[in-house]
């Protein structure tokens, strides 16, 4: 019997009479890569938002570990294991690339966010040691002291992901983490995704780029109009007919 870390059971959204979600499944085994990708519009970010507590489901059940987390916030599914990552940058310009990445960690400090600065004590020390580790996986130790507002978009993005690391999560949520990269950086991309993978963490990723998909993923559900069309290994779910029909209209 697989060893399931995330059900996303039956999960429908409405916005105001449009259907973004019907009906949709998604069981992620613990150490997968599981892919979610589709075409615009197919409701793929919106499943990620119901997953990671920034939506509530019109209707289904999110569990993590086997704990019904449906209706918890974003902010309790923190410690319970759970980060994501956003399309869109949720960065703090004006703090450097460490300072950032040190408030991702900002739950598991003894005393909050504000016992990182300036005389940390033992366990703190530990969260800086982590801190480090998260900036060397992503190539950004060279920019630690910099600030992140000075930062090309393909760094903010190794960033992003970085800081939502820094949480020591057991499941990490990706939206998009090779957007607006450059063709080098998405190449460089995939085996930090899979050195997460190699220190026990769970990963789902939302992305257009095909190739960072078939790379790096166990399993790839396909959405489409709101609903899985198809899922399976990357090699047969990319391949299948469906999947060209609903990409390519053929």
């Amino acid at each position: 019997m697989a060893d399931l870390q995330l059900r996303a059971v039956q999960i429908s959204k409405h916005f105001q009479g449009v259907t973004a979600l019907a009906d949709v499944t998604l069981e992620v085994e613990r150490g997968s890569i599981h892919g979610v990708v589709g075409p615009n519009g197919a409701g793929k970010t919106t499943l990620l938002n119901v997953m990671s507590g920034f939506l509530p489901p019109s209707q289904g059940v999110v569990e993590l570990d086997g704990r019904d987390i449906t209706r918890l916030t974003p902010q309790r599914r923190v410690p319970l294991g759970l980060t994501r990552t956003f399309q869109n940058l949720r960065l703090f310009g004006g703090l450097t690339v460490r300072e950032n990445v040190l408030l991702g960690q900002h739950s598991r400090a003894r005393t909050g966010f504000l016992s990182l600065w300036p005389f940390p004590g033992n366990g703190e020390r530990e969260l800086d040691r982590e801190a480090e580790h998260a900036l060397e996986t992503f190539g950004l130790t060279e920019y630690r002291k910099r600030r992140a507002a000075t930062l090309p978009y393909g760094l903010l993005k190794q960033l992003e992901i970085a800081r939502a690391v820094a949480a020591r999560p057991r499941l990490l949520l990706m939206d998009e983490p090779a957007a607006g990269m450059t063709a080098q950086e998405r190449l460089d991309l995939v085996p930090r995704i899979r050195a997460l993978r190699a220190e026990g963490l769970t990963v789902v990723i939302v992305e257009h780029d095909m190739e960072v998909i078939a790379s790096v993923c166990d399993v790839v559900t396909v959405l489409n109009f709101g609903r899985k069309l198809v899922e399976g290994p990357p090699e047969v779910a990319l391949a299948s007919a469906e999947v060209r029909t609903a990409y390519l209209g053929t």
